[in-house]
């Protein structure tokens, strides 16, 4: 995990540099750029609990572990991100290139569906999991 994590702090790191060079240098297009790519890494600490609760409610324990060593645990620490920086490259690219209509309503599309994906598991977790939680411990 430390390996894993360490990489995305890098590139955490890597991608707030390059949208505030971006930005210095009056580099619009290439901020932007770089501020979705770090927009999507951002996000991956909050998916990274959806990812976990999903596999649990679908494959229990199945690859995972409590100190964090099965082989879902191991992918997770390298791959939480991953399809966060695919949708935002997909994203970044579409957009940037005078491809047609087609392309941009497809990535617009890619990215609505995503975060309708990520708004419904948000408010399913807080409503069935999260918020009783906090409320029993708040509440006493």
């Amino acid at each position: 995990m430390d390996i894993g994590f360490g990489i995305y702090g890098a590139l955490m790191v890597l991608c707030a540099t390059m949208t505030y060079h971006c930005a210095r240098t009056h580099d619009i297009s290439r901020h932007r750029a770089w501020a979705i790519r770090l927009f999507a890494l951002t996000i991956g600490s909050w998916l990274y609990r959806m990812e976990y609760g999903l596999w649990y409610m679908a494959f229990g324990f199945l690859g995972r572990s409590y100190t964090f060593d099965g082989w879902f645990d191991a992918a997770m620490a390298f791959l939480f991100y991953a399809p966060n920086l695919l949708i935002a490259e997909f994203f970044i690219r579409a957009s940037g290139q005078d491809r047609g209509a087609i392309l941009g309503y497809g990535a617009a599309a890619v990215v609505f569906t995503a975060s309708a994906f990520i708004t419904l598991v948000t408010i399913s977790f807080t409503l069935g999991v999260w918020g009783p939680r906090m409320a029993s411990v708040l509440l006493g």
